[in-house]
């Protein structure tokens, strides 16, 4: 499963280092992304350049690429742990199989998971699952 979060930031700036970074659960961790393009003449490519929470890669034609400097993965970290983000990591194994599921607490991780087992095993209750199945916090995943 996916170690990404489906989130909106308030503000505008941060909002975009996580755009870039894939809104992972944990900034500081590697992430699947690292960019993000924008118009070299406009104001999101100025206040970029001008942040040290941005390195400008390349430029290509009008359009100016830029990284996530480790100042600005740990602005977001220090933000999400500010507004409270509660989206963590959870390992659940079930029959010897496991999978990280990312969720608000155990039980929704354990329900997601159920979910999608559920997809391979239509007779699967949740009740059965949940006797069988383990849930735990993944230590590194936290913000």
């Amino acid at each position: 499963m996916s170690r990404q979060v489906n989130r909106y930031l308030k503000d505008k700036h941060l909002d975009h280092i996580d755009h870039a970074l894939g809104r992972p659960v944990d900034p500081m961790g590697e992430t699947y992304r690292n960019y993000f393009a924008a118009n070299a003449n406009g104001d999101i490519a100025r206040e970029m350049s001008a942040s040290p929470h941005w390195q400008k890669s390349c430029r290509d034609n009008d359009i100016d690429v830029f990284h996530v400097t480790r100042a600005g993965r740990e602005a977001l970290r220090d933000h999400l742990k500010a507004i409270g983000d509660q989206n963590r990591l959870y390992q659940i194994t079930w029959l010897g199989m496991s999978t990280t599921v990312v969720s608000t607490s155990a039980g929704k991780a354990r329900y997601a998971a159920y979910l999608d087992a559920s997809d391979v095993d239509p007779d699967l209750t949740f009740k059965t699952f949940q006797a069988q199945a383990c849930v735990r916090l993944e230590g590194s995943g936290a913000p």
